[in-house]
């Protein structure tokens, strides 16, 4: 049975994930205050333990939910794996935060030492899960920046993990003031103050002329996912998208549809392919669409293609980072229910270029559905591109938080690198943002239609572009410095 503390932990990192998208009450990620305040004062160390367990179980269960909706999409005939899915990932991405927790908690600690080094534990555990079996960083604290276009500016300097950092600090911040170390807590919680107005600034005089720039078309069907992959609709489907693609004139020299729109084999029904290009776009058009793949060999891809207005395929991408249980199954042969979830063939991860040179346009980096939540995976110097285009399907996740958070990590994408991206989805929020972040234009969830965004141009490369994770590193440095010096301080004074 959980103690008082713990059910309260509990209760303040559900509380916390209000500092996500789309709420975004930054001050509420000080919830996190509470569990942590009691995990540096508790004297036993296996309820020091239950009480960072509960802070993350509530904190993950709040923000990820959304995942166990893609079970009742449909028939529902999976419902009987919700338990799973709504507890059991949250648990699993928890043991992160536990394993931060042992590793913070030390009985010859005094309390403020203790918090410092849970501060230290979570940044690094956070760092972990964007990359241990192949990374999930939906979720991470340093998202509840995204919301904030002042204070998203800071992205271009930390990139996600320094923010995640950041922003457990702040979170930490009353905890510090109740532990009497009340000049280190205001620096604290100036900090996001100073970023703010820092990022204002650079709003300020990051503005840029947009009236002879080319404009891209981004079209959102919203398919039923229930109907999506139906065959006896399939004609229906695409005609639907053609016609939703071509209602207004004129017609840009860039049309972008959703992942997987061409819901068939481009090498088996490529006279398809070529037939709806040519209705949907001008003569001198090109059309980046999502489309599944088989090569020679047999194995699928989801796949990202550049079409010209003839209907010839001009370049491929695949992606290259798939969904655990969604694309592949992880030890599949033993797993003995996971083709009920993940189905009976696997994805396989692409290796290719995914870089497209569209005429006028320049350079364009794919990101394909979940590959746009990883911080630092565009390229650099001659592979930097003009634009991003994140291509996904959202309708999976209906009417939760999923799709505004999916929204807002592709938004983050482009301040970090100083780049703007066109994001089109099936269902879900199309939209465009320029480098610094800042709204172009979008499709609602659940809407139906298209819409006309001026591209405009990239800045320089910022300080995470052409550094990486270099921002995280420096204020993890800080923040060791910081933890060795008062536990050498709480050592000479007892």
């Amino acid at each position: 049975m959980l103690s008082r503390k713990a059910f309260l932990s509990l209760l303040a990192g559900a509380g916390a994930s209000l500092a996500l998208p789309p709420f975004g009450i930054f001050p509420a990620i000080c919830c996190f205050a509470y569990p942590a305040l009691q995990f540096a004062r508790e004297e036993r160390r296996s309820q020091a333990i239950w009480i960072v367990a509960a802070m993350g179980m509530g904190w993950f269960t709040a923000s990820t939910h959304w995942i166990a909706h893609s079970l009742l999409v449909g028939d529902a005939e999976f419902w009987y794996l919700l338990p799973l899915t709504s507890l059991g990932v949250p648990a699993l991405l928890t043991l992160f935060w536990v394993a931060a927790g042992v590793i913070a908690w030390r009985r010859q600690r005094s309390a403020t030492v203790r918090l410092i080094g849970l501060l230290l534990g979570l940044a690094v555990a956070e760092f972990a899960r964007g990359h241990v079996a192949t990374g999930f960083p939906w979720n991470s604290p340093g998202y509840s920046f995204s919301t904030h276009i002042w204070l998203l500016q800071a992205a271009s300097w930390f990139g996600l993990y320094g923010l995640t950092l950041l922003t457990l600090a702040f979170a930490m911040a009353p905890s510090m003031w109740w532990l009497g170390e009340k000049r280190l807590a205001a620096l604290i919680i100036a900090i996001p103050l100073v970023l703010a107005l820092i990022g204002c600034i650079r709003l300020g005089s990051g503005s840029a002329s947009l009236a002879s720039l080319k404009q891209a078309r981004l079209v959102q069907p919203s398919i039923p996912q229930a109907e999506k992959w139906d065959r006896t609709k399939r004609g229906q489907h695409l005609s639907h998208i053609v016609r939703t693609a071509s209602a207004k004139t004129p017609i840009p020299q860039l049309m972008i549809w959703p992942e997987t729109s061409f819901s068939a084999f481009a090498n088996k029904e490529g006279s398809l392919l070529s037939m709806m290009a040519q209705k949907a776009l001008p003569f001198d058009g090109h059309l980046i669409t999502g489309l599944p793949r088989l090569d020679k060999e047999g194995r699928l891809f989801n796949s990202a293609a550049l079409v010209d207005s003839e209907g010839q395929i001009k370049a491929l991408y695949d992606k290259k980072r798939l969904v655990p249980f969604g694309e592949f199954a992880p030890f599949r042969r033993f797993l003995p229910l996971v083709d009920i979830i993940a189905g009976p063939k696997d994805f396989s991860a692409g290796t290719g270029e995914r870089l497209f040179s569209v005429p006028g346009y320049g350079k364009i980096a794919m990101l394909i559905c979940y590959e746009s939540i990883f911080p630092g995976d565009i390229g650099e110097g001659e592979k930097r591109p003009d634009l991003i285009v994140n291509i996904t399907n959202d309708a999976w996740f209906g009417r939760t938080l999923g799709p505004w958070q999916h929204l807002a990590q592709s938004r983050m994408r482009a301040v970090e690198e100083g780049i703007p991206m066109m994001r089109v989805a099936n269902n879900g929020i199309s939209a465009g943002f320029d480098s610094y972040g800042r709204i172009l234009g979008q499709i609602n969830l659940d809407s139906v239609g298209t819409i006309d965004l001026v591209v405009p141009s990239a800045v320089s490369p910022t300080i995470f572009a052409r550094y990486g994770n270099a921002g995280f590193f420096c204020l993890l440095m800080l923040t060791s410095f910081l933890f060795v010096r008062l536990d050498q301080k709480s050592s000479i004074g007892q």
